[in-house]
């Protein structure tokens, strides 16, 4: 495998040794055909991770090699057909995994990936913002962070009920930690939601300068050896209004 080589002089990005690198990124719904979308996943690509949970992506996207799992397609006449809220990507080989849930299933993949370190359960999520659902008009109305709590509340069970090593990456649309200003309940539910579960992306990542909502969470069966991230506009250009992260990751 390519990315397994050390290229240290000329790859930020490199992997010394033998590890899972995991990366997601928030893509913002750009289209493959347009130069930033095409730039975007170049860059994603240039990463050099085993696993991608992309979201407010595409299925034409076309990552080179490998498998996909795409999640249901989002609702509504706003969206093309081959957009996806999460696209779960692996080098090797993905078995779908159907948990009996209600999450939100335009929201939420999950699959068993056999990595480098072996069969690894992987939760990809897109967490519902903050102003889902709001409206003005007449008509149903949801409140601020109702949908977001409703999909940690389903993503809860989730986890609890997993007791093999999984990684679980995304959108989180929150900070962690807490930052000023951050809504209080919301930082409540994602702390339970993951307690015992470690985000190794915490805070403000090594490549950023402020912290992201993009995140990368470990069972307790693994570590991170190594965390980072990138900015939206990497390379000069802006190509997501998200940062992105990765992180390299061994059976702990």
């Amino acid at each position: 495998m390519a990315w397994l080589v050390a290229r240290a002089n000329r790859d930020p990005f490199a992997l010394t040794s033998l590890l899972m690198r995991v990366a997601t990124w928030n893509l913002e719904r750009k289209k493959p055909t347009t130069p930033r979308g095409a730039e975007a996943i170049d860059y994603l690509e240039s990463v050099g991770a085993e696993i991608i949970v992309a979201t407010e992506a595409r299925t034409s996207f076309g990552f080179a090699g490998g498998q996909s799992l795409l999640s249901a397609p989002p609702c509504g006449s706003r969206f093309a057909e081959d957009e996806r809220k999460v696209v779960l990507w692996s080098s090797s080989v993905i078995e779908r995994i159907d948990i009996a849930s209600p999450i939100d299933r335009t929201r939420f993949v999950a699959g068993r990936v056999h990595t480098t370190i072996g069969p690894i359960v992987v939760l990809a999520i897109c967490i519902t913002w903050h102003m889902a659902g709001v409206r003005y008009d007449p008509g149903p109305k949801r409140k601020p962070w109702e949908e977001h709590l409703t999909y940690l509340q389903h993503l809860t069970p989730i986890i609890r009920s997993l007791d093999e090593p999984f990684v679980l990456a995304g959108d989180f649309n929150q900070r962690s930690p807490r930052v000023k200003g951050g809504n209080k309940a919301a930082a409540e539910a994602l702390a339970n939601t993951f307690d015992g579960i470690d985000i190794v992306t915490r805070g403000v990542l090594p490549g950023c300068t402020r912290p992201g909502i993009d995140h990368i969470a470990l069972s307790p069966h693994l570590r991170a050896t190594n965390v980072a991230g990138w900015a939206n506009d990497v390379t000069g250009n802006r190509l997501s209004d998200h940062d992105g992260a990765f992180a390299d990751v061994e059976l702990a």
